[in-house]
């Protein structure tokens, strides 16, 4: 990774790949093998990407594509 990004913001957005790529959302235990980080990493990233609503944890733990994505994607709808 250049000096000049973000390492966290990077792990956030590989994070909100992950889980729109995965049809059944994945575990705390699931993302930190797939980023290979340490799970109170991917623990942080999910509250955090939780608080902007664009991930949610199911009953079972499993994170999943929140309802914020579709409110960024708005802007994005014109163009198509």
């Amino acid at each position: 990774m250049s000096a000049e990004t973000s390492q966290t913001l990077d792990r956030g957005l590989r994070v909100l790949r992950l889980l729109a790529e995965s049809s059944g959302g994945l575990t705390v235990t699931e993302l930190a093998a797939s980023l290979g980080v340490n799970r109170t990493v991917v623990y942080r990233l999910l509250a955090t990407l939780e608080q902007h609503g664009l991930v949610r944890r199911d009953g079972g733990g499993r994170a999943r594509l929140g309802l914020g994505v579709l409110q960024l994607s708005r802007q994005v709808q014109p163009l198509l």
